[in-house]
């Protein structure tokens, strides 16, 4: 079947977090200065959990939205003007950087006339945070506010097929992830190819790129 849309993972895929980015244990550290005691591994649950249910349910606009969401998860009461210190950490420190394949292979596939689209975990202002660039060459970003779903539901990637009103099979995508990025896909009947940056990585078997530079050979 021909392929109409490519679906690209964004974390590891199209771009990455920077070495200096804010820990949790950081954030312990910052509101512990202010009397406010917290578990940075409570914190880490609690952005989990953001991530994967409060995100279903609505678009979260920024860092400081995306704290008071992970806060309140953990019951802790943070006054806004120490999430707002937190929030311009994270604005400062946590921009994400696209790889140096992405823009090009993003180029590459709209030149080809095929619909580029993100599928993710990551809220949209996360990417627009330093890798802006990558948001110019998507037409769709597909995230669990836009589709009702975290990713690796099943009815997330059916769903962006309804969304993008396309047969599943018309759909290629690539990731990092052997599960969530090629084996569900597949099971909600995508094309999948895994993104392998790393060559030791023993996932050859089910298919895979080493760079996006490659993915147009799949497409063809």
């Amino acid at each position: 079947m021909a392929i109409k849309v490519v679906a690209y993972d964004v974390h590891d895929t199209l771009a990455r977090w920077p070495e200096n980015r804010v820990r949790p244990i950081e954030v312990q550290r910052l509101l512990g200065r202010y009397g406010v005691e917290i578990s940075y591994l409570a914190f880490e649950a609690g952005r989990q959990a953001v991530l994967f249910f409060d995100s279903v349910t609505r678009s979260i606009a920024g860092w400081m939205d995306f704290l008071a969401l992970v806060f309140a998860r953990m019951s802790v009461p943070v006054p806004m003007d120490l999430i707002a210190e937190a929030a311009h950490l994270y604005e400062s420190r946590t921009r994400m950087e696209a790889f140096p394949d992405a823009i090009p292979a993003l180029r590459t596939a709209r030149e080809a006339g095929r619909v580029t689209c993100a599928f993710t975990t990551l809220p949209k202002f996360m990417v627009a945070c330093g890798a802006g660039d990558v948001l110019a060459g998507l037409d769709h970003y597909f995230d669990a506010a836009a589709t009702g779903y975290a990713k690796g539901h099943p009815r997330f990637y059916s769903r962006i097929a309804e969304l993008l009103n396309v047969d599943p099979g018309e759909i290629l995508c690539v990731g990092d992830d052997p599960i969530c990025d090629v084996h569900l896909p597949r099971e909600a009947r995508w094309q999948a190819v895994l993104l392998n940056r790393r060559p030791a990585r023993a996932e050859d078997a089910i298919g895979s790129v080493s760079s996006l530079g490659e993915l147009a050979a799949h497409w063809r």
